[in-house]
């Protein structure tokens, strides 16, 4: 069997398909949780271990990585956006100590490579940069909110161990994973509102999500699996964050339009902004930032498998068999 590969987040919308993939693969994935789903308890076997911790207890992370032999960490786990605005403080221990042990464990424990999910909301509003798109070169404006404030946090940790230790601490700074798994939270709506109208034939498009100026760079979520483990497994890489998004931008019209393609009898509400909304404001993506994610593909190789068109025709496919 292929070396181990540790997966936290692992019942979490990204993380759940990053251990499914890592299965098919051949490789042997220990997924790490408070709680898991009934999905993932049914597929523990040889080639899945579940591992019940908090990552805030360093001494039980540390006997994880020693009782079956991690080589490679993919770290997903953290609070959302508006879960991190509500309990900051926890947000702040999650996101940031929790990662912040990962680091060190994989330090201590010489692994070969640590993969976190950063965000795309490190970059902030696009009206500090006075231009259209940013990249990794972009030193990020971050907006005082805390999640924004975590994951920054989270990129300097890693750089600090990728420098002073020459752990191989990399960041994707996603932008966002869409599709099924989440239907809550800002992110979470777009799902809910793309559900509607798989499932009952009518939606309303989110406001946070109807600027007219938005420039989407998101991943359906089985892509964004994908390029979490082409993080993980890819033999070089040449800087120590990356932006994970779509080969090219998106428009809600676009997604309207594979709307209409697909599911041609449903009916969308769609009323278009002509700013975006508080919240949207400081995500660069909603707020009009094009995030430029050039550097994934053209540097690491990476390639959609699924893209909008093909996320939503797969994502028709998921919520359809799970009617009961």
């Amino acid at each position: 069997m292929s070396e181990t590969i540790l997966v936290t987040g692992a019942s979490g919308q990204v993380g759940s398909f990053v251990v499914g993939e890592l299965i098919e693969m051949g490789y042997r994935v220990i997924a790490l949780d408070v709680r898991f789903s009934g999905e993932l308890m049914a597929k523990k076997g040889p080639s899945l271990e579940l591992a019940s911790i908090d990552l805030m207890d360093f001494d039980e992370l540390i006997g994880v990585i020693k009782r079956f032999n991690v080589k490679r960490i993919i770290h997903l786990a953290a609070m959302i956006l508006l879960e991190s605005r509500v309990r900051p403080l926890k947000a702040a221990k999650v996101n940031i100590i929790g990662t912040f042990n990962i680091f060190e464990a994989a330090r201590l424990m010489d692994l070969k490579r640590v993969v976190y999910a950063s965000s795309e909301s490190v970059y902030g509003s696009p009206s500090v940069y006075g231009k259209g798109s940013v990249n990794e070169d972009d030193y990020p404006h971050t907006p005082p909110d805390p999640y924004h404030v975590t994951k920054l946090a989270n990129e300097l940790y890693g750089a600090f161990y990728m420098s002073n230790y020459g752990l191989e601490v990399i960041g994707g700074r996603l932008t966002t994973a869409w599709g099924p798994g989440r239907y809550s939270g800002y992110t979470g709506q777009f799902n809910s509102f793309l559900r509607d109208v798989i499932l009952k034939g009518y939606g309303r498009v989110p406001d946070d999500f109807a600027y007219s100026g938005a420039k989407y760079r998101w991943l359906y979520v089985k892509d964004a699996a994908r390029a979490f483990i082409h993080l993980a497994l890819v033999d070089k890489v040449k800087r120590p964050v990356y932006n994970l998004g779509s080969k090219a931008p998106f428009t809600m019209i676009d997604v309207l339009n594979a709307i209409k393609e697909l599911l041609p009898n449903a009916k969308v509400d769609y009323k278009p902004l002509d700013k975006p909304t508080e919240t949207s404001s400081k995500v660069p993506g909603p707020a009009g930032l094009d995030v430029d994610c050039s550097r994934l593909y053209g540097e690491l190789g990476f390639t959609e498998k699924y893209g909008l068109r093909g996320g939503l025709k797969d994502m028709i496919e998921y919520e359809r068999s799970r009617v009961t």
